[in-house]
C-alpha cells in the first residue's frame, strides 16, 4: 500500500494508517519583513540560502510584526540548508 493515494488521503508507511493530506500548501520565498501566510497554518519546513553570513530569521504567530518570537534562527555560515519541522509547528493567526 506504500505510496497509495485516494482523494485527498494518503498511506503513511511508517504507521500503516490513512493520513489526510493538506489541502493548500503555501510555498513563500522573503527577502526581507513580512507576513508569509494569514489564518491557521502549519509550518512543515523552512528553507534558508543566506546571501551573507550572520544571517538571522524570527517567526511569530501574528498577521502583524508586533507578535512574540515563536521560533528563531541564526546562521553564521553562507551555506543553504533546510529545517524540517517534525511534527509541523502550528499558527493560528498567521506567520509572520
Amino acid at each position: 500500500m506504500a505510496g497509495e493515494q485516494s482523494a485527498g488521503w494518503a498511506w503513511n508507511h511508517h504507521n500503516n494508517t490513512w493520513e489526510k493530506i493538506p489541502a493548500v500548501v503555501s510555498v513563500d520565498r522573503r527577502v526581507g519583513t513580512g507576513l508569509i501566510v494569514g489564518g491557521a497554518h502549519k509550518l512543515y519546513w523552512v528553507a534558508c540560502n543566506p546571501a551573507a553570513g550572520n544571517s538571522v530569521w524570527e517567526l511569530t504567530d501574528s498577521a502583524v510584526a508586533l507578535g512574540a518570537v515563536i521560533l528563531d534562527h541564526f546562521h553564521t555560515g553562507r551555506e543553504g540548508h533546510i529545517m524540517i519541522i517534525s511534527p509541523p509547528m502550528p499558527f493560528t493567526n498567521g506567520i509572520y
